[in-house]
């Protein structure tokens, strides 16, 4: 079974059980019942992801989420991937989309996981799969 650890470098309130909710939720669906590792979600700053945003896809500025497949899941020692959120990002958008914080940390998540099982947003067609996807596993975690 796939684990979800959590990892905080800054301080902020993240509503954990839901974002657990929202990954096992994922993962059941989304990853063959044989698959074994670990995803690690790590909550940053912006700096943090302006450096993993210049170095990994050569882009010199900060972004909301960046997710990273390292090991295939077919141990428990595995390290599927990991996820980074930059808080400071997400604060930012939550006030554009009129949301609260946590809701913006639960959609980051989602959009997060799902990168990781290898959804994009590169061309349209794809958008709309990914947007799909996580409007339907959001809904699963607010009903």
């Amino acid at each position: 079974m796939m684990q979800l650890y959590i990892f905080k470098e800054t301080n902020v309130r993240l509503p954990r059980k839901m974002i657990q909710l929202l990954f096992d939720s994922i993962y059941e669906i989304e990853m063959p019942k044989k698959s074994k590792g670990e995803v690690n979600l790590i909550f940053s700053h912006d700096k943090r992801l302006h450096e993993l945003n210049n170095q990994f896809r050569q882009k010199d500025r900060a972004t909301d989420v960046l997710s990273f497949n390292i090991d295939e899941p077919n141990d428990n020692e595995a390290v599927f991937g990991e996820i980074y959120i930059s808080v400071e990002t997400a604060q930012k958008q939550a006030l554009d989309y009129k949301a609260s914080l946590s809701e913006e940390i639960i959609r980051l998540s989602c959009h997060g996981f799902l990168h990781l099982l290898g959804y994009d947003h590169i061309d349209s067609k794809d958008e709309i799969i990914m947007k799909t996807k996580e409007k339907m596993y959001l809904k699963k975690v607010y009903t």
